[in-house]
């Protein structure tokens, strides 16, 4: 979905709040390999096409863009959770194909998440210098690649040409 105006903040927060989504399976008091349990049905691709959906019919209209993009966009933002999840190492494997398929993971580098009730410290958190590296520096490289060259867009004197636009 390429936006043609600045998105609101609503739209940003979504983006931030809809991969966490899946974690609140943590709070479920089946066991940690059942469906209901940790990495269970929430991780899987048919509940991020369910919530992608509904989250998109609620909105859609209120940020003025249409549903199908949107909708697979949010889809795309709570599926990134669970395939992260599939490359710690540690853990129990996704559900990605639930009610089809197995679990899969622990293909990746990312060691699993500290478990506490605080925030870890990057000093001595090799989960948190782990994420840094392999999520996080690669998500801003993108991100930053993605503003440059839209940016640059935006200033080309060349703009339009080619498509059957006249250039000033």
């Amino acid at each position: 979905m390429y936006a043609v105006r600045p998105m609101p903040w609503a739209y940003w927060g979504l983006a931030a709040i809809l991969p966490i989504i899946p974690d609140l399976d943590v709070f479920s008091m089946a066991a940690y390999n059942a469906p209901l349990g940790h990495r269970g049905i929430t991780h899987s691709l048919v509940f991020a096409l369910l919530l992608g959906a509904i989250v998109s019919g609620v909105v859609f209209r209120f940020f003025r863009v249409r549903w199908w993009s949107l909708a697979v966009l949010f889809f795309l933002i709570v599926a990134s959770h669970g395939l992260l999840d599939a490359l710690t190492r540690g853990g129990e494997g996704v559900l990605f194909f639930w009610p089809i398929g197995g679990r899969y993971g622990n293909w990746g580098p990312i060691p699993v998440s500290d478990i506490a009730l605080e925030l870890p410290d990057p000093r001595y958190s090799r989960a948190v210098r782990s994420e840094l590296l392999w999520v996080w520096l690669p998500t801003s490289l993108l991100i930053g690649l993605v503003m440059a060259w839209r940016y640059r867009r935006r200033r080309s004197p060349l703009r339009g040409a080619g498509r059957g636009k006249m250039v000033d």
